[in-house]
């Protein structure tokens, strides 16, 4: 009886609906882990700085804010399997830790190592960078160098 049902199953289409392709609904996304340190020209550590992404997006759960000791350690699943990689570093407290900072973006796609393959599906595996140290400039140090600057070329010309 089992056979017979099989078969008239088989007839009706139903045997073969194993052999359609199912769509998948998703995007390419990989996990990516960043690793840096943040200071200043002077090589203290500044807290409260946030990395983003390439699309400006931020890391997981705070992830990407250096804490005191200027530390970054940033995890993020991202719709990110491209060739180049990009972040930009910017100061999201203002004057409080140290004054205020210029933002930094940098191409690290030469330091984005492929740390675990991917599912063949989705997910394209995980991805790690190590930065070391980042240094960021005081917005207050750029305009005091232009004056520097300026002043130079003024005495340079009497």
């Amino acid at each position: 009886m089992k056979r017979l049902l099989n078969r008239l199953l088989a007839l009706c289409g139903v045997g073969v609906a194993s052999c359609i392709p199912v769509a998948m609904y998703g995007t390419p996304h990989v996990e990516f882990h960043l690793k840096a340190r943040v200071v200043d020209a002077e090589g203290n550590p500044i807290q409260g700085i946030e990395v983003r992404s390439n699309e400006g997006e931020p890391f997981d759960h705070n992830t990407g804010i250096s804490d005191y000791q200027g530390i970054i350690d940033a995890t993020a699943n991202y719709l990110w399997p491209d060739s180049q990689y990009q972040v930009t570093f910017y100061d999201i407290d203002g004057e409080y830790n140290g004054g205020e900072f210029e933002n930094l973006s940098l191409d690290i796609t030469d330091k984005v190592k492929q740390t675990k393959r991917g599912d063949g599906d989705w997910y394209q595996g995980t991805y790690k960078a190590e930065l070391g140290d980042v240094t960021l400039t005081l917005k207050e140090q750029n305009a005091e160098d232009e004056n520097s600057k300026e002043e130079n070329n003024t005495n340079e010309e009497k």
